[in-house]
């Protein structure tokens, strides 16, 4: 038989474990559609004078926001249910000691955001502005070195280093703020040190913070910390085109996505599956996937919430994301889970001698969420710390909370398989964990421990680095082979930071598709306090006979024929030599064609193999084409296949995919320039192809691209008719390519709509601070200003009250100032409201900062006559010199160096807003069934502030961040309906001066 169903009762009982909810699914198409602003060719490393790394001053990576909303008293709560399952089946398996152990990085600060990959040759590793490369003895070959040495003059960091196997690639990647955004470098063949590097950089508009990369078969998935108060509506996902990337194509596109139905009110960390293995799966129906805690505002049951991307890179606009499972996991309060920490914030675990307690990473689905396929299911595996003290009140001990998902085929709904809550021994925390299959469907798990003891430092006190795992049929749920130490910690973290990690990363060997590689930090009382340490080990038994076929060579996607060659990879994962294996292959499930490959194969080695007899492959228009061998004795014949989609192409086809300027958002011209994207989807190379552009439904205009283009290869065409978009508004255009021969009109034709709208233009207030930092004006304070693109648009969040027969005055602070008093600011009013900023609504002109980051005043008042109401109010700040002076006062011009804000002002004639000096008390304000409004208004506070919510022993039970609106005032909203009746304090910061107590009934 062709494939083999010997596992599919036991997936199918184990459903039980979890189920989908039945409810409305919510869809969205792609939100953003955008290419990489540049591909720069890098040179090797090898032979090449490298930077040094320079550690940047300042907190590292700071998180942009607290922890999701916490209801007090709402939630599981007490021992975890699932730890007596663990407990009771710890060490059923004997003891596998790691076969090596390296350093890998030191570091002065924590977190050292420690990652790193195993390919066939080298291991690759970063901390949070460095990279450094070892072979597979741990010896170094290439130093740590500054990351800017593959992103030139960039080395912000929170790096990702990861290995395509399906490629034989190595990526690493790092954010940006200069403007907000991604970097991904892909090494241009598998030698790390030899090869050069494709560098990439992807604008996300908001900052990206804490992102996760994953390997799917159409794209590399992105997953960020961001907009966490709009993330249903702004993009939060991110896809690149990976194929290109390996090419190093420099038109690359990327789509970005929400996160419709999410229930989430603070930082979060979901994860894209990251196929690893042998086989990619089929392109599309990629997940998304994070989980849900009932004690978050909003959740009602512990759950796992998936989101299904299909990407059409042809037409972008078109590629989506849904919900898609929602698993839950706490029927009865079985397998219930308190991932909450001290009410949401992010000091959690004691370290020893009264060290300061560090962060057991809440809120995050730990890094990578691998995904690996099998003959009859898909497997996935994630990972996130829980509470698993006994004591209700006490949130010191960290468990690890597990999950196994399968898929019974691909499209099939995802189900949990199994789930446990792993414990370390002798009561210590366990967290940051990282957890893979392999080939066998074993998993391995590396992860942190430390003591729950804070005065006494023992040897398994302090943070130290282990790994655990179970053979795929161990008792379900389970963890079944004893804690092995990778690393032993001698000291605490000794930063002035409560962070940890922020990731460890544990990755599979593609040799031999079983071993694991596990990066992770420690801490040393000597040299720099932060280790990253590497520890490299095995679950798996020895195996004499398993073979299976790892990939399907040929045909490819072409004008398919009648007498098409199926070649395979075979790979002997066993330990003997294997000779005269059967292997079959079919086409779309219809009967098996089998063969016999002679041989001999070794073990460990792969041999490629084409069956005698042809496929007749021009009937439909795509084919499934599965493949396995049938050994027998073979141990593990889950392993065994491997499929592939492939398509029939037509031999002329030729559409358009997409309207590449004018942009979808901005400040046209007159004469705008249209430019197309025109792709090849037949067999047959096709030149001059006919293209036409209509606006508005209006008289097309025809012209020819005269060059050629390959099968499955796009070009980039300018039309030299221009068209006038000088008005504000929407602008219809429909496009397409009109091939006479063409066999498939369907792709032939799309329309696109743009806007004119008011101009947003970048620029960089990262490298040297320049711009405006902090903003007071009237009743309005903005302080601290973040930098973003450069442009920050706040006509929502602040409204400026002016009486146009008042002065006032503007306060203003920025990061950058010199000699030359090259740093200025200016200031419009659009009085006429035509959103354009001419030179008689210039109200302050090139005024000069001359102090950095200190309050300075300017005069400011408006003409008696002034434009009564609502108008834009923009200001621009930047270096004169650098930007060449002129610059400054072209609102929608963009600048090397500053700023550029928008606000709302309204302009009356009475007095207008309260007292901008007034300071209130901390106000609570009892509602109906237990629900509160905590309220305070402080003109001179920053603009954001910590809330805690403490029981009368002092406990957290609730803590966020909160921001100030434009009248200076905080507002919490705060629902203590689960809570228990007593005495509860409200604290806003720091100061015991914000403290009030309130009851609950």
């Amino acid at each position: 038989m062709l494939l083999k169903k010997i596992l599919v009762l036991v997936s199918i009982f184990s459903i039980t474990l979890g189920f989908s909810q039945v409810k409305k699914k919510e869809i969205k198409n792609a939100s953003l559609i955008s290419t990489a602003t540049y591909m720069k060719n890098v040179e090797p490393m090898a032979g090449k004078k490298l930077i040094p790394g320079k550690p940047r001053k300042g907190k590292i990576n700071p998180r942009r926001t607290d922890g999701n909303k916490i209801v007090p008293g709402k939630g599981s709560k007490g021992p975890d249910p699932l730890v007596k399952r663990q407990k009771s089946a710890q060490s059923i398996r004997a003891s596998k000691a790691p076969t090596l152990i390296f350093e890998a990085n030191t570091s002065t600060f924590s977190p050292s955001d420690p990652t790193g990959a195993i390919g066939p040759n080298h291991y690759v590793s970063a901390k949070n502005f460095e990279f450094a490369i070892h072979d597979r003895s741990g010896v170094e070959l290439m130093a740590s070195a500054s990351l800017e040495n593959i992103f030139p003059g960039e080395s912000l960091g929170d790096p990702i280093v990861f290995y395509d196997s399906f490629a034989d690639r190595f990526v690493v990647t790092q954010f940006s703020n200069s403007p907000n955004g991604f970097l991904v470098a892909v090494c241009q063949g598998p030698d790390p040190v030899n090869d050069g590097w494709f560098t990439y950089r992807f604008d996300t508009g908001s900052f990206p913070d804490y992102t996760k990369f994953s390997i799917w078969s159409d794209g590399y998935y992105v997953t960020a910390n961001k907009d966490q108060n709009s993330l249903q509506n702004d993009e939060v996902v991110f896809v690149v085109e990976r194929e290109k990337m390996l090419v190093g194509e420099e038109n690359v596109k990327m789509v970005g996505f929400p996160l419709p139905g999410a229930r989430i009110g603070g930082f979060y960390s979901p994860a894209s599956f990251n196929a690893i293995g042998n086989t990619l799966p089929p392109d599309g129906d990629a997940r998304i996937i994070y989980y849900q805690d009932d004690a978050w505002q909003g959740v009602t049951e512990d759950a796992l919430k998936l989101w299904t991307i299909n990407v059409d890179w042809i037409n972008p606009g078109q590629s989506t994301i849904a919900e898609s499972e929602e698993l839950t996991v706490s029927s009865g309060a079985i397998n219930a889970f308190d991932s909450t920490f001290d009410g949401g914030s992010f000091g959690n675990l004691p370290q020893p001698n009264d060290g300061q307690d560090i962060d057991v990473l809440q809120g995050a689905v730990m890094y990578a969420t691998n995904y690996r396929r099998f003959c009859d299911y898909n497997a996935v595996v994630l990972n996130f710390p829980v509470d698993i003290d006994d004591r209700q009140d006490s949130d010191n001990v960290s468990g690890i909370r597990w999950y196994e998902l399968r898929q019974n085929g691909d499209g099939q709904p995802w189900t949990v398989f199994q789930e446990g809550t792993y414990t370390s021994t002798d009561g210590k925390s366990a967290w940051c964990a990282s957890m893979a299959m392999d080939v066998f469907g074993n998993i391995g798990m590396g992860y942190s421990t430390m003591g729950t003891t804070t005065n006494l430092a023992t040897e398994d006190s302090f943070v130290s680095i282990r790994y655990t795992g179970r053979l795929v049929d161990d008792p379900l749920g389970t963890m079944t082979f004893p804690e092995e130490t990778i690393a032993i910690g001698t000291a605490i973290n000794n930063t002035d930071q409560n962070r940890y990690g922020d990731y460890a990363q544990l990755s599979v060997d593609p040799l031999d598709d079983q071993t694991f590689w596990h990066i992770a930090e420690y801490f040393e009382e000597t040299g720099d306090n932060a280790r990253n340490i590497v520890g490299v080990f095995k679950i798996a038994s020895n195996v004499t006979s398993d073979v299976g076929v790892i990939k399907i060579d040929t045909p490819i996607d072409a004008v398919l024929a009648t007498d098409e060659t199926i070649t395979v990879t075979i790979k002997n994962f066993g330990s003997s030599t294997q000779t005269d294996i059967p292997v079959s292959y079919s086409i779309n499930g219809g009967t098996p064609v089998t063969e016999l490959f002679a041989g001999p194969l070794s073990a460990g080695r792969t041999a490629s193999f084409s069956f005698a007899t042809p496929a007749d492959l021009t009937a439909e228009r795509s084919y499934n084409i599965t493949a396995e061998t049938n050994l027998t004795g073979d141990t593990t014949p889950e392993n065994d296949c491997s499929s592939r989609d492939v398509r029939n192409l037509f031999s002329n086809d030729v559409g358009v995919t997409d309207l590449v300027a004018p942009q979808a958002n901005g400040q046209f011209t007159a004469e705008e320039e249209i430019t197309i994207t025109i792709f090849n989807y037949g067999g047959s190379p096709q030149s001059n192809i006919p293209v036409f552009y209509s606006l508005n439904e209006g008289t097309r205009v025809n012209e020819v691209f005269t060059g050629t283009l390959a099968s499955q290869e796009s070009a980039i065409y300018t039309f030299t008719t221009t068209v006038n978009l000088l008005e504000f508004g929407e602008y219809s255009f429909q496009i397409g390519a009109l091939l006479s021969s063409d066999e498939d009109t369907t792709n032939d034709v799309i329309t696109r709509t743009i806007e004119n709208a008011i101009c947003a233009p970048t620029s960089d207030c990262a490298q040297f601070g320049d711009g405006i930092t902090s903003f007071q004006l009237a009743n309005v304070t903005n302080s601290p200003i973040n930098c973003t693109t450069g442009y920050e648009d706040f006509t929502n969040d602040f409204i400026i009250q002016l009486n146009r027969s008042e002065e006032y005055t503007l306060t203003v602070q920025s990061g950058f100032a010199d000699e030359n008093e090259s740093e200025q600011f200016s200031v419009w009013i659009d009085f006429d409201d035509d959103n354009i900023f001419e030179v008689s609504e210039l109200v302050l002109n090139s005024q000069v900062i001359t102090e950095i980051n200190l309050d300075q005043s300017y005069a400011l008042s408006l003409s008696g006559d002034a434009t009564l109401g609502s108008h834009l109010f923009r200001i621009r700040a930047g270096d004169t010199n650098t930007n060449n002076g002129a610059l400054l006062n072209e609102p929608c011009g963009s600048m090397q160096f500053g700023t550029t804000h928008d606000y709302t002002v309204e302009i009356v004639d009475e007095p207008v807003g309260p007292d901008p000096n007034i300071v209130t008390d901390l106000i609570v304000v009892s509602q109906p069934n237990n629900q509160f409004v905590i309220t305070k208004t402080d003109p001179n506070a920053p603009v954001e502030e910590r809330i805690y919510i403490f029981n009368i022993r002092g406990q957290i039970v609730a803590s966020n961040l909160i921001r100030k609106d434009g009248n200076n005032t905080f507002t919490y909203e705060l629902d203590m309906s689960f809570a228990r009746s007593g005495i509860y304090f409200a604290r806003l910061g720091n100061s015991k001066r914000n403290v009030v107590g309130f009851g609950v009934l």
